[in-house]
């Protein structure tokens, strides 16, 4: 076999980087099966006569490869995580709706403190948070009004529900 050493070097510093393709790793294949190798590539002879050896290695036992995905159990908790949230946030609206109505009608708290003066304080700050929620609510209704006369000034058409 007439084998350009130089060429071996510059296939070997490509096969090191992982850039060589198929048919120049099986040129190096077939020059270290041969008995042509220089003295200075001798170390590699080992290598690829040890790859050469495995590739004819064949399992007798077949391999699968299990299902991959994912288990019925986690949609089923899922699904019902996703039952207890939704029967949260409604029971949560409608203990809000049933708690405060700030439209102006009179909404009844009772403060379990036996403290009057801890009561007082309670029901000042109670007023301050519903005076604020209403101011907020009122703030709402102007955004409401800007956004309808957006709508006629652009011509946007809504669909009523």
């Amino acid at each position: 076999m007439n084998t350009d050493y130089k060429n071996i070097d510059k296939l070997l510093n490509k096969y090191f980087e992982g850039l060589t393709g198929l048919e120049e790793e099986a040129l190096l294949r077939d020059y270290f099966a041969s008995d042509d190798v220089a003295p200075a590539h001798e170390p590699y002879k080992a290598l690829f006569g040890y790859f050469n050896r495995e590739r004819q290695i064949r399992n007798p036992q077949r391999f699968t490869l299990p299902k991959a995905g994912i288990s019925r159990r986690f949609y089923m908790a899922a699904s019902v995580a996703l039952f207890i949230g939704l029967g949260l946030v409604w029971l949560l609206q409608q203990n809000h709706h049933q708690g405060f109505d700030l439209n102006g009608t009179a909404t009844h708290i009772q403060i379990s403190n036996p403290n009057p003066e801890k009561q007082k304080e309670a029901g000042k700050e109670l007023k301050k948070f519903t005076r604020n929620v209403s101011e907020g609510l009122d703030k709402t209704g102007t955004l409401s009004l800007f956004g309808q006369t957006t709508q006629k000034v652009f011509n946007l058409k809504t669909t009523k529900k």
